[in-house]
């Protein structure tokens, strides 16, 4: 897929551009989901679900396959990785938060491609994730007049009920205070793949080659 172009005002004849080169992407959609069950689900004090497979239960089979649906879209369509590798759930937990007046710490997930959060219940235009740029170090720190996805080092996204949204896992995030009376509900997942890796790769130098994942 092409780079975007963003035209800048220019005074000269011929404009000035921007080109995003390897930028951050974030996928988002919006799934047709009815209802959900938390019967016989617990959850630790601080809202955790202890199951780390909820979308293995069977009461939630209807909301793994509009997921998995997505996660090839995301993964297939628009990133376009050969289907010489399949994509799965490897982890996924719901997190039942009551009140929170402060944000969690920023972190990313370990022994996966992806991450996702679906959002089935949450206070909207309050609740937020917030991603962060990777860490670089800055000679000096600049003032901006005005905020852009060019000049900011943090972003805040706020999610509307039935959001999914899937990014990769090395991307740090961190969930916003919640401060509504009602709870927040968020189903959490874990995307890892299996398959041929680096097909294409074929090379005599001994840092490029192929790897087979059961």
């Amino acid at each position: 897929e092409e780079s975007r172009v963003i035209v800048v005002a220019s005074t000269s004849k011929v404009p000035s551009a921007v080109i995003e080169i390897f930028p951050e992407v974030v996928y988002q959609d919006n799934l047709p989901i009815k209802s959900f069950d938390l019967d016989n689900i617990e959850f630790t004090d601080n809202g955790f679900s202890k199951e780390c497979n909820i979308l293995e239960l069977e009461s939630y089979k209807t909301i793994k396959e509009l997921i998995q649906k997505s996660i090839d879209e995301y993964t297939y369509g628009f990133l376009s990785v050969s289907k010489d590798v399949s994509f799965y759930i490897s982890r996924s937990w719901i997190i039942n938060m009551k009140r929170q007046f402060f944000n969690s710490e920023y972190h990313n997930h370990a022994n996966s491609f992806f991450t996702g959060v679906l959002y089935l219940e949450l206070d909207e235009g309050s609740d937020s994730i917030q991603f962060k740029k990777k860490d670089e170090y800055r000679l000096l720190e600049f003032d901006y007049g005005e905020p852009n996805k060019y000049n900011q080092y943090e972003v805040s996204f706020f999610p509307k009920k039935n959001d999914l949204i899937i990014f990769d896992a090395k991307t740090k995030h961190r969930i916003g205070a919640h401060v509504a009376d009602t709870p927040r509900i968020c189903l959490a997942f874990e995307v890892f793949a299996k398959g041929v890796f680096g097909k294409k790769n074929i090379a005599n130098d001994f840092n490029v080659g192929q790897l087979t994942i059961k």
